[in-house]
Order: C-alpha cells, then structure tokens, then sequence
C-alpha cells in the first residue's frame, strides 16, 4: 500500500482515536475537539515527504531505526564502561559500523547524539514506533481490502 493511499486513509478517519493502532496518539483535547499526539503529526509529515513510499518501505525504516538506536545504547555502554573517553566515542562508534547511522547523519545531529545519546535515540525510537504503527496500519488495510474484495465470478 502506497503511503500517499495511508495518508489519505488517516484524513478520512472519523474519529482516528478509536483505530487500535492510533488509540494511544489521538484522541480530543479539552474542548472535546480531535487532537493528536505532537509525534504523530511529526511522522505524518515526514511521509508526506515521500509519498510514493510503501508502508511495507515505512516499516523497514522504522525497524531499522529502532535497532540501530538500540545497538547504539549497547556499543556506548560497553565502551564507556571500558573507560573510553567521550571525546573518542564518536570516532570509535563510526569505525566499529557504518549501519549505526553516524557517518550518514550531519555533524550537527552527531554533536547533538553525543551530547545526549539517550535523549536522542529515544526520540528517534518514539518516532519509528510511530512510524511502525502507521505502516501495520496501512499494510493492515490493505490485506482488509484483499480479505473483504468479492472476486469476479467466472463466466460473468
């Protein structure tokens, strides 16, 4: 399923608070309105970015982004528990893995990671889950359409 198709899906939600998979990121604020999580509206527009994008390339991104902030966390503990100076972890980090997603971010998001490895990697793990949820949710419509589509009769 196209992500442009998920998007759209997501807009024409009546009440997108009582979808399981959006329940914990939408719901109504205090005047009874339709309100969204501030995470979900960051997702959303970072697939608006792409929309020829499919959920099922959303979902392997967001994977990815999860298990990269997650060897992150091991390989920094590890080597600071070594004794490894901060100033040296960056450069230990972009040797040991180039799948760790440093060589390829911009210095400024480097020195904001090193700054604070947890903050950053949580933030990134809270968006890709987001984005996990959105891409079952559009692979989930689709096998609805295929499970609930009535095929042609033959002969007809």
């Amino acid at each position: 399923m196209p992500v442009a198709e998920l998007l759209d899906l997501l807009e024409q939600l009546p009440e997108p608070g009582r979808d399981p998979m959006l329940a914990g990121l939408a719901g109504v604020d205090d005047e009874g309105e339709p309100a969204v999580h501030p995470l979900l509206a960051v997702v959303v527009e970072h697939l608006k970015q792409k929309p020829d994008a499919t959920c099922y390339a959303a979902l392997i991104e967001a994977l990815t982004g999860m298990w990269n902030a997650a060897v992150r966390g091991a390989v920094v503990a590890r080597l600071r528990a070594a004794g490894l100076p901060a100033d040296d972890l960056l450069l230990r980090l972009e040797q040991l893995s180039p799948t760790l997603g440093l060589k390829a971010g911009s210095r400024e998001w480097a020195r904001a990671w090193m700054a604070d490895p947890t903050a950053q990697d949580a933030a990134l793990v809270q968006q890709c889950v987001v984005r996990l949820l959105l891409a079952l949710r559009g692979l989930a419509e689709a096998r609805a359409r295929m499970l609930t589509d009535v095929p042609p009769k033959e002969g007809a």
